[in-house]
């Protein structure tokens, strides 16, 4: 019964009900869309992104790796200090050169070590002062550097799948080529050299498809429903207001009542007499 009443209310008011779904389609498309004035335009917002990654081994020409009796340490601090050059200015530029994007929508961060304690992942104030710069980054590269092993895993963010592939695959090109030019400038034996290995090739895939419109869903049913139910107190205010009796109220005069509810005459006072 009461939910025929306020189809019922509703159906009276179907032009505000109207007016509400216009409302509610407006704020969904702000929900998942950014507009400019200047000029008018209306961009997608980034609720939807892909992700890839790629994975690097820091070896020697003879494959230490293969080698039982050799010592991987020195690798593995190679590999941290390759991964620290990997998030400054310099590899950022070129890593957004060999990808094709924008360096200054790039971000990287790293290194960040494997089954770290959370409590050792704090960053300094110089660290957090360059992820606040970077938060608002449209791409993203994160770089893990897994403790005793000569290995660097990066991690790519971006609006496609094919851009975030590009930037991971990117790292390796940019790493390896950073290393020759430092080994022929230095003019390092052939024998003492440090050989990326790029383990297999970079691969992505989109993350949280299908979220802009989920959104724009949610915030249209949610503003329409609050919408009507802002018509249903409206609607009954109003008419109690139309209900109300003068009388009771004391907003006017008027006749009094009898206790039956009928109007009920009441003599006009009687003037005084004038004396003669």
């Amino acid at each position: 019964m009461n939910l025929a009443r306020t189809l019922a209310v509703l159906w009276r008011r179907r032009v505000l009900v109207a007016v509400g779904v216009l409302v509610a389609a407006v704020a969904a498309t702000l929900s998942v869309s950014q507009v400019s004035l200047a000029p008018p335009s209306l961009e997608s917002r980034a609720n939807v992104f892909a992700a890839a990654s790629s994975e690097m081994l820091v070896d020697t020409p003879d494959s230490a790796v293969a080698d039982v009796n050799a010592e991987l340490t020195p690798l593995s601090t190679r590999a941290e200090v390759f991964t620290r050059f990997l998030t400054s200015t310099d590899a950022v530029d070129r890593i957004a050169a060999v990808a094709g994007v924008p360096a200054d929508a790039l971000e990287a961060r790293g290194p960040f070590q494997i089954n770290l304690p959370e409590a050792e992942r704090v960053p300094t104030a110089e660290e957090r002062s360059s992820q606040i710069i970077g938060e608002d980054a449209v791409y993203r590269l994160r770089f893990e550097s897994p403790p005793e092993l000569p290995l660097i895993t990066a991690f790519s963010q971006a609006p496609t799948e094919d851009e975030a592939v590009a930037l991971a695959a990117a790292v390796p090109r940019v790493l390896q080529g950073y290393v020759r030019a430092a080994q022929r400038r230095e003019q390092t034996p052939p024998a003492r050299r440090v050989t990326i290995r790029e383990l297999g090739q970079a691969e992505g895939a989109v993350v949280n498809e299908g979220a802009g419109v989920q959104i724009a869903v949610l915030v249209f049913l949610t503003v329409l429903v609050g919408w009507c139910m802002l018509l249903i107190p409206a609607h009954t205010i109003a008419r109690g207001w139309r209900e109300i009796d003068p009388e009771d109220e004391g907003f006017a005069p008027g006749p009094h009542r009898n206790g039956h509810g009928s109007a009920q005459h009441v003599p006009p006072p009687r003037q005084p007499e004038k004396a003669s």
